[in-house]
């Protein structure tokens, strides 16, 4: 089972605990970017999901880039290589922040159905009303097939 963190259940996204089919919906913001194995997190949730169930998701995707990046790689003895220049974004249990590990371009539907089987939507939006401009405003919906 995953662990607890302030009353809150946490589980590695590439080994997690839950069984088979459990879910309708598994929901991630702002996380893909970080996980060391993306195509290990999308078979697991691949897993977890019911027939016809659905992965929506956020994650920065790089306009200027058609294939995505590897930007470090957490190895099995604990040490980090880096593939590129070190960047981190604020995370709010740890003051080192959460290292980037990829940046994805605009491949990365199609990595997600290699992975994973899934079927993948991204819908690109710019919303005045709710502050919701700019760069990286992109989400993704990816569905498993119904049997």
């Amino acid at each position: 089972m995953g662990s607890s963190v302030r009353g809150f259940r946490n589980e590695n996204l590439e080994a997690q605990t839950f069984g088979d089919a459990t879910f309708d919906v598994v929901i991630t913001l702002d996380v893909m970017e970080h996980v060391n194995m993306p195509e290990r997190v999308t078979k697991e949730v691949a897993r977890t999901l019911k027939p016809g169930g659905a992965y929506l998701f956020t994650v920065p995707t790089y306009k200027g880039e058609i294939d995505s990046e590897r930007r470090a790689l957490y190895r099995p003895d604990g040490t980090i290589q880096h593939t590129g220049e070190p960047e981190y974004h604020g995370n709010p249990v740890s003051d080192a922040g959460s290292l980037v590990t990829f940046h994805y371009g605009y491949d990365l539907p199609e990595l997600i159905h290699r992975w994973s089987g899934m079927d993948v939507e991204v819908c690109r939006f710019h919303d005045h009303w709710h502050g919701i401009i700019g760069e990286f405003t992109e989400v993704y919906l990816a569905r498993k097939q119904a049997r």
